[in-house]
């Protein structure tokens, strides 16, 4: 559940996502619903995105998370922009702020 959020956060956003593992012709531009932050989280409107050279490794296949990978998944760790919303529980931001945030 989200405890603030800004007025419009759209139901949809845009991501670079892969639909499988391969060459750099798999990543494809996707509208994807809008994740819902959970209690402990932000949602964070990217204004700017990082590409690390992890990004290309994990588009091939070549380094997966544990466990079974889903897709579409999105690339991208790494990322600057503002609060869009946050979870009930969250403290330290508020909507509205701006953050950077890597993985």
């Amino acid at each position: 559940m989200v405890a603030h959020t800004l007025d419009q956060v759209p139901s949809t956003m845009k991501a670079a996502a892969i639909d499988r593992f391969g060459p750099p012709s798999v990543l494809k531009l996707h509208e994807l619903p809008t994740p819902e932050p959970d209690a402990n989280q932000i949602l964070i409107a990217l204004h700017t995105a990082g590409v690390g050279s992890w990004d290309a490794e994990m588009r091939a296949g070549e380094w997966r998370p544990p466990g079974r990978v889903r897709f579409p998944r999105v690339l991208g760790l790494d990322g600057a922009g503002v609060v869009a919303a946050k979870g009930k529980n969250v403290r330290r931001f508020s909507v509205g702020d701006r953050v950077w945030a890597y993985g």
